[in-house]
C-alpha cells in the first residue's frame, strides 16, 4: 500500500474565464471541482492508467465541503482514510484567464491543527502502515506540525522496511534528510536548504553531487531543474532526462504529477529510465491542461521525445 499524507485538503475549484477584467462581472465559461491538496494531485497521477498500485489518501475533512470532497475523491476512485472534524473543509478557487494565460489562485485559510487532532491523525496513519508499505509526504508541513514530523516517521519505520518519500522544503527537509529517507524529490532551489554552500549551476554539477557521499544514504534522490529537466539517482544510476519545451496552460500541479508517476512506477518495480520517463511525461502532460488531468496522447508524444543521458 502507498500512503499519501494530506492533512490540509481543499475543494479545488477551477474557473476558466476569457479575459479576466477588473470592475465588471467575470463569468466563467467552464468550472470544474476536484478533491484538492498536493497528495490528491499525486493520487490523480497514480490512478491514471493500468497497471494499478494500491494507494490511499490520509486526510482531515469536515462539514458539507468535506462531504463533497469525499464524493469527488470517490468519483476518481481514490481511497480515503478520514479523520473527521467539525470545521467545514476549505475551498480554493483557481481563476484561469485563458485569453491572457494568467492564473489567480485564491486559497481559503484552513482549520487550526491542535496537538490533540494531530495525535489522532498521526496515530491513524501509523496504525494503517504495515512492513513494506510506502509513505509519501508532499508539500510543506501544515501549521501545527513540528519540523521533525517527517523525520520521526522515517526513524520509527526504518526497521520495518517502510519506504518514505519526501517532497518538502525548509527545516522539515533538513530534518528528513538527516533521518535518511528512502527517497527525496526536490527542486533546484530547495536543494540549497541541504547544501547552501555548494555551487550548483550545471547539470554535471548536480550529477557530481548525486555521486557523492552526500546522497549515498538515499536510495532515490530526484532534483527537478525546471527547463533543464530532471537529474536523478535511482539505486546508484545517475540519469538526466530532458523534455522539450511546451506551451504550458496551468503549471500548478506539475511537480505532484511527477511524484505520482515516480512513486507508482518505483512500486511496480519498473526500471529507472522507464520510471523517470513516465514521471516527467505525466508532469509535462499535466501543464497542457487547465485542470489536474492527463491525456494519453499527450503522454505518449512527450515520452517518445524525451532525451535521456546517463552518468
Amino acid at each position: 500500500m502507498i500512503h499519501l499524507i494530506c492533512p490540509n485538503p481543499a475543494i479545488d475549484r477551477t474557473l476558466l474565464i476569457d479575459d479576466f477584467t477588473e470592475g465588471k462581472p467575470n463569468r466563467p465559461y467552464e468550472v470544474k471541482e476536484f478533491a484538492g491538496g498536493k497528495s490528491f494531485n499525486v493520487a490523480y497521477a497514480m490512478g491514471f492508467e493500468a497497471p494499478q498500485a494500491d494507494f490511499c489518501v490520509h486526510t482531515i475533512v469536515g462539514g458539507r465541503n468535506g462531504d463533497l470532497l469525499k464524493e469527488l475523491a470517490n468519483a476518481n476512485k481514490i481511497s480515503l482514510q478520514l479523520t473527521e472534524i467539525d470545521k467545514n473543509t476549505r475551498v480554493c478557487n483557481i481563476v484561469m484567464d485563458t485569453k491572457n494565460n494568467r492564473t489567480y489562485p485564491i486559497y481559503e485559510n484552513s482549520f487550526d491543527l491542535n496537538q490533540k487532532l494531530l495525535s489522532v491523525f498521526t496515530n491513524r496513519i501509523k496504525q494503517a502502515i504495515v512492513p513494506g508499505d510506502y509513505v509519501v509526504f508532499s508539500g510543506s508541513l501544515m501549521k501545527g506540525m513540528p519540523s521533525d514530523y517527517i523525520a520521526n516517521f522515517i526513524k520509527e519505520f526504518q526497521e520495518k522496511e517502510v519506504k518514505v518519500f519526501v517532497d518538502t522544503s525548509g527545516e522539515a527537509l533538513v530534518q528528513a534528510y538527516k533521518a535518511q529517507p528512502y527517497a527525496i524529490k526536490i527542486n533546484d532551489e530547495e536543494i540549497l536548504d541541504l547544501f547552501p554552500n555548494l555551487k550548483l549551476d550545471t547539470v554535471d554539477s548536480y550529477a557530481e553531487l548525486l555521486k557523492s557521499d552526500a546522497a549515498a544514504e538515499t536510495s532515490i534522490f530526484i532534483i527537478t531543474l525546471g527547463a533543464k529537466g530532471i537529474i536523478a539517482k535511482i539505486n546508484d544510476q545517475i540519469i538526466h532526462v530532458q523534455a522539450q519545451k511546451v506551451a504550458a496552460k496551468n503549471p500548478i500541479a506539475c511537480g505532484d504529477f511527477f511524484l505520482g508517476g515516480l512513486v507508482k512506477n518505483i512500486r511496480l518495480q519498473n526500471d529507472a529510465v522507464t520510471t523517470l520517463k513516465i514521471a516527467i511525461s505525466y508532469s509535462t502532460a499535466n501543464v497542457l491542461s487547465w485542470y489536474p488531468e492527463l491525456k494519453q496522447t499527450d503522454i505518449d508524444a512527450i515520452y517518445d521525445s524525451l532525451k535521456v543521458t546517463t552518468y
